[in-house]
């Protein structure tokens, strides 16, 4: 995530300078003049902007994890904060990386994401850019049924968010407390079998250049301000992997199902890994997201006697 990330040298009273020697910028934000700005030497590039603490989302200007980033919170059905990382080069501003930490009051779930790489070119649209990203980021995290886990008919609840060829990765609530106390690990198993587990509700970073990459980060208040570094696995002699596996296809085939419950010619492979969106009340029918290994998700019906649940 280094090379996405802008490195943090001075931070001053709503001021950083981020950057190496010679081509250091200075970035900050002037209110009187309602504008960020990049200062590099005698250059100065500026973008028009006005913190609105009224709104709902409000927005404002402040650091994430060292780099200058325009703030939206908002409240509604979800409690959400973004944070859009900016980036200067070429005399010209861009929206580099945009971090997102939002709680469902629908379902309960909580995701800290980022995507980064994303050269944004018309920062000054960044409301727009902003409300459309957390709507499609809110309705895919609703569509996750987490009466199952309260209510007692699942012990754990296991959400894949990540699949590339060699690994997939998994946020667990590891039982009912969990997902009530907003506490969440996100698992990385291989295709070997090896697992690796992050607790304290870690961020995934992803990358929108290459999406074979993705990143698990910590969290550290530092001053006020968020920083995140590489994560480090928790240590056990426990694969909890095998003890909270995801859920999966426990058929040599296993079909998806259209809307009216017609068999289709696609289907999924014996340990292929999906995830449980709803079940229908007479538990023959299972709503499954299936994440293919360009991270593209697939939703349709299956008969959940095909399923390990």
């Amino acid at each position: 995530m280094n090379k996405y990330m802008v490195m943090l040298m001075v931070a001053l009273s709503g001021h950083s300078m981020v950057g190496f020697a010679k081509d250091a910028v200075m970035y900050g934000y002037d209110k009187s003049n309602h504008e960020i700005y990049a200062q590099n030497g005698n250059k100065k590039g500026t973008l028009k902007f006005e913190e609105d603490y009224t709104g709902n989302p409000s927005y404002s200007f402040d650091f994430f994890s060292g780099a200058p980033a325009i703030i939206a919170d908002g409240q509604s059905l979800h409690d959400s904060t973004v944070y859009a990382t900016l980036n200067y080069s070429n005399d010209k501003f861009n929206i580099d990386c945009l971090y997102y930490n939002i709680k469902s009051k629908k379902n309960g779930v909580l995701i800290k994401e980022g995507v980064c790489g994303l050269d944004m070119s018309s920062p000054e649209k960044y409301s727009d850019y902003i409300d459309q990203k957390v709507n499609e980021i809110e309705d895919d995290m609703d569509s996750t049924d987490t009466s199952l886990i309260l209510n007692g008919k699942m012990s754990y609840l296991p959400i894949v968010i990540y699949k590339n060829k060699g690994k997939l990765l998994y946020k667990l609530y590891n039982n009912k407390q969990a997902m009530l106390d907003d506490k969440y690990s996100v698992l990385s198993m291989t295709n070997n079998g090896e697992c690796e587990v992050f607790t304290n509700n870690p961020w995934v970073i992803y990358n929108a250049q290459d999406p074979q990459q993705a990143e698990i980060m910590s969290e550290k208040n530092a001053n006020g301000k968020i920083e995140l570094n590489k994560a480090t696995p928790q240590t056990s002699e426990v694969n909890e992997c095998l003890l909270y596996p995801a859920i999966s296809i426990k058929q040599p085939k296993a079909f998806f199902y259209d809307s009216s419950f017609n068999v289709t010619k696609s289907y999924l492979i014996k340990n292929d890994k999906i995830n449980l969106l709803s079940v229908s009340a007479d538990g023959k029918w299972c709503k499954a997201r299936y994440i293919n290994n360009k991270n593209i998700p697939i939703d349709n019906n299956m008969l959940c006697s095909d399923l390990t649940i």
